[in-house]
């Protein structure tokens, strides 16, 4: 059986919907691994910890982090998780601007393809992610992509998950004006992320988070510049306007 002792910590990362990160190697291989740590203490802890879980389990793919093992450890319940050596969007998002248009819109297309492959497989399996933003999508060493940190998704038993959960600027107006989240909410996070990768820029950057909430709520988004294909940035206007 796995257990803490067969890892070595080798750094903390932070951030994450719940839980504490670590960069662990497992002793025995040398092998990296990522392990987060979820309070485990409480009834209500154990419930939303073995959730998240359950839906790394249900929702493993090609496009998802894989979740290797787990164990508890005092009050915690550590996952331990495929490592993403190329980090997370945000990063991807800053290096495309250095490359010429051409490239760069070669390369959004290949995140666009895996990304749409990544959400059509959780809401085919009736789940909603609530947190997709640039920082909970990584990339491995080959290119492809990972979608990550499933402490807030959850599964859709009606036509919308009535709780709202995920970060602020990533939130539809459907959560801000009907206090609902869909499969539409994580299309238009994902709009946003596409928006980022391709300019650099957030598309409803305002002076404060309230101006930018109610730009988001009345769709008053900037426009993609001229260079962007039609072909792409017609879905990407559909997305910031579902």
């Amino acid at each position: 059986m796995p257990k803490f002792e067969d890892y070595e910590v080798v750094k903390k990362f932070f951030g994450g919907a719940m839980g504490k990160t670590f960069l662990v190697k497992l002793k025995k291989t040398g092998v990296e691994y990522v392990m987060k740590r979820i309070d485990y203490l409480d009834e209500q802890d154990k419930k939303r910890a073995d959730e998240e879980v359950e839906q790394m389990k249900k929702l493993e793919s090609l496009f998802t982090v894989k979740l290797i093992c787990t164990f508890t450890r005092y009050a915690d319940l550590c996952l331990i998780l495929e490592y993403c050596k190329n980090g997370d969007l945000r990063n991807v998002i800053a290096e495309l601007q250095k490359l010429p248009i051409e490239d760069r819109i070669y390369r959004v297309w290949q995140l666009f393809s895996q990304i749409t492959q990544a959400l059509d497989f959780m809401h085919s399996n009736q789940v909603v992610h609530r947190d997709i933003k640039p920082e909970n999508i990584f990339l491995m060493e080959d290119g492809t992509i990972r979608l990550g940190d499933f402490g807030l998704a959850k599964e859709l038993t009606e036509k919308y998950y009535a709780t709202i959960a995920g970060t602020k600027f990533y939130l539809a107006a459907e959560v801000y004006l009907q206090n609902r989240m869909t499969f539409m909410s994580d299309m238009f996070a994902f709009g946003i992320v596409l928006f980022e990768l391709l300019t650099g820029q957030y598309p409803f950057q305002a002076s404060n988070e309230l101006a930018t909430i109610e730009k988001i709520k009345k769709g008053q988004n900037s426009d993609l510049p001229d260079w962007v294909p039609i072909e792409m940035k017609r879905p990407i206007i559909n997305m910031l306007n579902s």
